[in-house]
């Protein structure tokens, strides 16, 4: 019998940026977003036949990446298309672009409504107020930081749960 279940690939934020950006994101995008630690996300998708095998993929794409920089800019939106506020990646675009392309081979399948944009969500499904103070208060930010490693969550159990912290070039 073949299950299939979500796989999420991140980069967390390292302190002390993690507590500034959680307190942000609580201020602007409201108590759902509590639980959920500052991240970049790389792959939110499906996974084929064996979580085993789409873990090793994981493991084996963030062996052969080294650390890189990340700095994350001022606040944009993707409305009309979509109610979220956003830091974009100034600096390390390419490198998340490149992750998630590697990531996407074999045991891992990506569906989303969206194509694939490497941000930090600050707000999202939240008043069009909240949304427009997000985006007004965090227009000069400029926050930068090391990508060493990423974090591996999965839906097993019905809800995301952490499975697993990676090292970059490891």
């Amino acid at each position: 019998m073949v299950f299939e279940y979500t796989l999420g690939v991140v980069i967390p934020v390292p302190q002390p940026h993690r507590e500034t950006l959680r307190a942000w994101r609580q201020e602007y995008g409201g108590e759902a977003t509590a639980p959920i630690a500052p991240h970049i996300t790389l792959v939110s998708g499906s996974y084929l036949n064996s979580w085993e095998k789409a873990a090793a993929q994981v493991r084996r794409v963030a062996a052969a990446v080294q650390p890189f920089g990340i700095e994350l800019g001022a606040a944009q939106t993707f409305r009309p298309a979509s109610d979220v506020v956003f830091l974009p990646l100034d600096t390390g675009a390419d490198e998340c672009w490149a992750l998630h392309r590697a990531l996407l081979g074999d045991a891992l399948r990506h569906e989303s409504a969206f194509a694939y944009h490497p941000h930090l969500t600050i707000a999202q499904n939240v008043p069009a107020e909240q949304l427009d103070a997000a985006q007004a208060a965090l227009a000069g930010t400029r926050l930068s930081f090391t990508a060493d490693r990423i974090q591996l969550f999965d839906t097993r159990g019905g809800e995301w749960n952490f499975s697993e912290d990676i090292e970059l070039g490891s």
